[in-house]
């Protein structure tokens, strides 16, 4: 894989989530660009196997990827991460958190407190402790990247995962936070909203190609988005292209996020079913 729009020569990534999906492909792209790149994900096996694979396709005989498994939810195996990512590369300038939990679908009057505090954990307070560790040593490099993949769940009101939405939502707003407390440091932070992406964790929607178009026919670009176009994104907001962008929230939905309605008023309103029409 390829990419000669962005440059990202000097910087140093952590990928959370880094091993699949979104993530795996962001960190492809990131060190097509010339990132140096810390893959954490659970697993060491996998974090190791990617990590490898960087450096044969994309290092040119160097050591450009390492892996560090963690679990995103407990706080001290996440410093453990950014740590060796500084004693690896030297530093941090962008940090890319990437995996999410499965919502809770139902009733918001049937969910678990369980369910409740996993959501919390995994989507929102997870992300903050690896974030706010790096900014720590963006602050060191003379600014930094904050990215988070997002989920356009944040900008809808829904009858079946209302906690996923909630807690989502909560998200975008501690992104456009952190852009607005240290902005004055150089530190960009901004959100990615994907769409329907063809990814490891939308499987379920891409089993069956009748269930698939129930969702691309409500999108004005009627198709379903790829990772790839997840990881383009990230790399410019990696990059110093995006230099003067922060708080942004940035859909790659096919327009998702527009709520565009289908033309089913043009009918009813033609001149001879409507006495108010202009001649």
């Amino acid at each position: 894989m390829s990419n000669d729009k962005f440059d990202l020569t000097g910087k140093v990534a952590i990928i959370v989530g880094g091993t699949q999906g979104m993530g795996l492909n962001i960190a492809e792209m990131f060190a097509a660009s010339g990132a140096r790149i810390m893959i954490c994900s659970r697993t060491a096996g996998d974090t190791e196997a990617v990590a490898k694979s960087l450096n044969e396709r994309f290092g040119n005989g160097d050591e450009i990827a390492a892996g560090c498994a963690a679990d995103m939810t407990i706080k001290d195996q996440l410093q453990t991460v950014v740590d060796r990512t500084v004693a690896k590369f030297g530093k941090v300038t962008t940090l890319v958190a990437s995996p999410t939990v499965r919502p809770f679908f139902g009733s918001s009057l049937d969910t678990p407190d369980e369910e409740l505090d996993a959501q919390y954990l995994y989507v929102f307070k997870s992300r903050f402790w690896i974030a706010s560790m790096c900014i720590r040593e963006m602050r060191k490099s003379g600014g930094g990247s904050i990215i988070f993949i997002g989920s356009g769940s944040a900008f809808e009101a829904t009858s079946e995962r209302s906690v996923y939405s909630c807690i989502r939502a909560a998200e975008a707003k501690l992104i456009q936070n952190f852009a607005a407390e240290f902005g004055q440091e150089n530190i960009r932070a901004n959100i990615i909203s994907p769409g329907l992406i063809d990814s490891s964790g939308a499987q379920a929607l891409f089993q069956d190609p009748a269930v698939t178009r129930t969702f691309t026919e409500r999108l004005p670009m009627k198709r379903a988005g790829t990772t790839r176009e997840i990881a383009s994104v990230a790399t410019f907001l990696a990059s110093e292209a995006s230099s003067f962008t922060t708080g942004a929230i940035v859909p790659v939905d096919g327009g998702r996020n527009l709520h565009a309605q289908p033309n089913k008023l043009t009918d009813q309103f033609a001149p001879e079913k409507d006495a108010r029409h202009r001649g």
